[in-house]
């Protein structure tokens, strides 16, 4: 046999293990009786990794507190300034 149709074949394979692996996992997934709390942490995981991914590429910004300091001191409005 020539190296594509093999090649083809094994990837075939591999992609009806990966599937027959996945349908398994599924139905164990379906039996548990606490699937709803399962799906619950499941979700606030991908909240905290999304929370990290944004702050990890976002870029970095001024806090709450430097932010109106800075405005207080662009308006002279410090203890000394009357």
């Amino acid at each position: 046999m020539s190296d594509p149709v093999l090649i083809a074949a094994g990837a075939a394979d591999l992609v009806v293990e990966g599937v027959g692996t996945a349908l398994r996992r599924a139905g164990a997934l379906l039996g548990r009786s606490d699937l709803a709390a399962l799906a619950q942490d499941g979700r606030e995981e991908l909240r905290q990794r999304g929370r990290l991914a944004l702050r990890r590429h976002a870029r970095a910004t001024e806090s709450h507190m430097e932010l109106l300091a800075r405005r207080a001191a662009s308006r002279g409005t410090g203890p000394g300034d009357a």
